[in-house]
């Protein structure tokens, strides 16, 4: 049941009236945006960019979704290891509960906050790159066969 509803979303993505290119940028921002670190404004920022740029909304929206509550973690916990390797930080995450003060808490929050920046933007940029060829290829072969 899943599947058939996967399926028909991706048959309707490819339906859209749009060349294989465009269909292909959008879907590549729109999971660039699926993987950037600013949680809660992935459907906004789909839609200012939708209508900034002139882009079709829908695939925007479907890449933007790839960072759903059952992927959030998974993705997020690997976007913070790679920041943390392209940062070579080793730095251990040590926070005393019981008597913690307010500038420990900026200074955890640095030391966490820097490479899942880092990590999502770069995750982001990668799998931006990937979507976009494999959209285009599949959008031209799709076009091809109807």
């Amino acid at each position: 049941m899943a599947f058939n509803m996967i399926r028909k979303k991706l048959r309707k993505l490819f339906q859209l009236d749009c060349s294989p290119q465009i269909l292909a940028i959008s879907s590549a921002v729109g999971v660039m945006i699926g993987f950037s670190p600013y949680v809660g404004f992935h459907t906004a920022l789909a839609i200012g960019i939708s209508f900034i740029f002139s882009l079709p909304m829908y695939p925007l929206l479907l890449g933007a979704y790839i960072t759903n509550p059952f992927t959030m973690v998974f993705i997020y916990a690997l976007c913070y290891k790679v920041g943390r390797w392209i940062l070579r930080d080793d730095t251990p995450i040590d926070i005393d509960w019981t008597n913690t003060s307010l500038t420990e808490l900026f200074e955890a929050a640095r030391t966490i906050l820097l490479p899942f920046f880092a990590g999502t933007h770069l995750i982001g940029l990668i799998f931006g790159v990937i979507t976009y060829f494999v959209i285009y290829y599949i959008a031209v072969k799709y076009r091809q066969n109807t």
